[in-house]
Formats: structure tokens, sequence, C-alpha cells
């Protein structure tokens, strides 16, 4: 899931591959410009999570490479416009695999030889293994692993995840700790479970932080649309899932038993693997929720709801849930670590358990019933995206995990 959000992921069918830039291009460089490569599991995923930090490391004047298995057209062309070049690595999958993972490292070795690196920093744990592991070889003193979701292994619902999967995703994460000498925990919450399990030693620099924030000013508040014909309940994320879209069908369904005139909308797009709800399931349910398809920008829909519903299961912050809270929407969602720090109770919204569509439906009933509540807790929405989710506060911290 994207570290955020109602995660969307770029089509990776499509890859195209680019010229390493030539050592001679950073010898022009000014004497106090640092280079900086980055690596992550998709181009899709460091234009989401990676997007702020990138522009700011280049505002600063400095150089940006990131490395990345699947690189789709759309990505490629935000990250050049970033003046970020981007290389194309092999696939590594999420946990070990011996040979693809010998092949990653050794690529990256030889592009951080020739780059030369001041800086290197990884999104997500195997990344930040493979780049650990290729910058120390090199000799980069400087190595940032920046990790948003933990995974099933440390889920509140130990069967979440299989014992050997669980098993493995720790090790992984422990041995990405032991090869950089940073981290940066995108929910802080995250930070204080590694903590208390003993996963990080007091030779790291640790830096935790609530996801990688929000634009305040490309998301301003807007105005709640009239009550007079019913609340508009909103779900924006893509079919997966991990983010509740079956709880939220259901509760729909559910909530027509109550009182009180509502509408429900889901937008965003369809989704391939085990953890897609096909299109075909969210039909079965058009008589009480209106699909509108996928969104190339959430702002318009979140603009015409009351209430922003995204009930999911991980620990990333969704990216939607702050979206949402910047313009001024009271959201429901789930007790989950990664979405529980968005909300203050009966502030700014509702918590409901993860899964749970019956519980789900009374806190949509309860807003239904009392849709005078709204406007306030639309305003201490706003309150808390200031407060806790500032992108321009939150890319300072990166950058001073970076050493910018």
């Amino acid at each position: 899931m994207r570290e955020g959000a109602g995660p969307i992921e770029a089509d990776h069918s499509r890859r195209e591959r680019t010229r390493q830039p030539r050592r001679a291009h950073f010898e022009r460089e000014q004497p106090n410009t640092k280079r900086v490569a980055i690596v992550g599991p998709s181009a899709a995923s460091l234009t989401v999570a990676m997007g702020a930090m990138i522009h700011e490391i280049r505002r600063r004047g400095n150089v940006v490479a990131c490395f990345t298995p699947h690189i789709d057209r759309t990505s490629r062309q935000i990250l050049n416009r970033l003046h970020a070049s981007v290389k194309e690595l092999p696939r590594f999958r999420r946990l070990f695999s011996p040979l693809a993972d010998q092949r990653s490292v050794a690529r990256l070795v030889k592009a951080f030889r020739e780059l030369r690196p001041h800086i290197v920093t990884a999104y997500s744990p195997k990344a930040a293994v493979l780049a650990g592991l290729a910058g120390r070889l090199v000799g980069i003193e400087r190595r940032v692993a920046i990790i948003g979701e933990l995974g099933g292994a440390f889920s509140d619902n130990a069967d979440t995840a299989s014992k050997k999967g669980s098993k493995w995703q720790r090790s992984l994460l422990r041995l990405a700790f032991r090869l950089n000498d940073t981290v940066v925990i995108l929910n802080e919450e995250n930070h204080k479970l590694l903590q208390s399990q003993n996963f990080l030693s007091s030779r790291l620099r640790q830096f935790p932080v609530n996801g990688t924030g929000i634009d305040l000013r490309q998301f301003p508040v807007a105005q709640l649309p009239p009550l007079d014909r019913g609340v508009i309940f909103l779900f924006v994320g893509s079919l997966d899932k991990r983010l509740g879209v079956h709880d939220f069908c259901e509760a729909a369904r559910l909530l027509r038993a109550k009182k009180g005139k509502y509408h429900c909308l889901l937008t965003g797009p369809e989704m391939r693997g085990p953890n897609a709800f096909p299109r075909a399931k969210v039909e079965a349910y058009r008589e009480f929720v209106q699909y509108l398809g996928p969104q190339a920008d959430p702002r318009p829909y979140i603009a015409r709801s009351h209430v922003v519903v995204l009930p999911a299961l991980g620990d990333a912050i969704p990216l939607a849930l702050m979206e949402a809270i910047a313009m001024g929407r009271p959201i429901i969602t789930s007790t989950a670590r990664g979405c529980r720090v968005v909300v203050r109770e009966g502030s700014n919204g509702l918590l409901v358990p993860p899964g749970d569509a019956k519980a789900l439906a009374s806190a949509m009933a309860r807003l239904l019933l009392r849709p005078d509540l709204i406007p306030a807790m639309a305003r201490s929405s706003r309150e808390v995206a200031e407060a806790q989710f500032d992108e321009r506060r939150i890319t300072g911290q990166l950058m001073e995990a970076l050493g910018l």
C-alpha cells in the first residue's frame, strides 16, 4: 500500500531505459553540492512518497539520482520534471531472493562507484537493505533508511501474517537497520513499537515523523456542501481490500436501515493481485454505493463530500486521510496504527475496529443522525493537518536526517 494513501500505483508494464549520467557532469558542480542516491521499490512510490523530499533536495542545489526496478512513463516524467535522473534496477522481491538481490547490489555498487554519492537513502525495508549494503561496500558514510509500512509481522492482528513470513519480515528490518546509520520512521507510533521491541540500537540516528506530510497550499480548505440533500460519505482509494473498500460497501448497505438521507460515493482505480476487490463486487453494491471510477485528482471529490471514510488495515499513514483533513473533512477510519494518528476521536473524526463493517456503519450513522457535528469536526480536521502533517515542516526534518 502506498504510504499513503489511498494508494494509487502507476502502470508498471512499460519501462524505458536512460543513460547513466557521466562523471564529468558532477565535476562541474559547485564545491558544496551534494549528490544523493535514492533507491525505492518503484518509480511511482518515489514520486508519491518522496516527491516533496526530492524537490527540496534539488531546490537546495543538490543532485538526485533515483534507482528502482519499476519505471513507468508517467513517473519517469514526474521525476525528470523534478530534475532527478532515473535508473533501472533488476526487480527485487519484498523479502529475500539471493540471486535477484545479488544482481541489484552489484548494479548499485557499480552505479555508486560512478556517481560517487555523498548520501544514499532508500524507501522500504528491502530497498534499505540493498542500498545500505551497496553503500557500505563503496564506503558511503551517510546511509539513510526510510521506513513507511512495517508490514503484517507487526500487525495488531497476529493472524494477518504467517509465522514464517513474520520471521522473514522482522529479519529484513533488522538487517536494514544494521546496514544504515540513520533511520526515518514514517509513523511515530511505529517508532515507539520498534523501540519497545528492541529493533533500534542506540548508534542509529532516529527520526520519527508522521508520514511525508501534505502540501497544505495544494489542498486548501473546501467549503462544505449543503446538508439539506443528505450526508455524502466518500471512500477515496484504490479497490484494495487492505484499504477496507469491502467494509465501506457493506457499511453502506447496512446504513440503509438507519434514519436520514445519505449518499455513499467511491472513487479510485482498480487493481490486480490477491488484495484486489474486483469491480464486479463493487457493482454488486450499486444500489448502495455509486462508483465514480478512478481519479486523477482527488480534490474535486473530497470537496463534494461531507465525510471521508477509509477503514484501512495497515500501519502506513494513508495519504488520502491527510488530504481529507487538509481540506477540512471529518474522517472515519480504523484503529490501525497508520490510521488512528490522523484522528482526534470525537473531535475531527471517529475510529472503528479494522474489518468491522457493522461498527463502521454505526459510526457513519452517528454523523448521519447528527449532521450538526460535521462543521466543527471539519474545522478540527484542518487544525490537525496544520499541527501534525504540514509537508514543509516534515520535509525539513527529512533534510536534517539526510544531513542537508
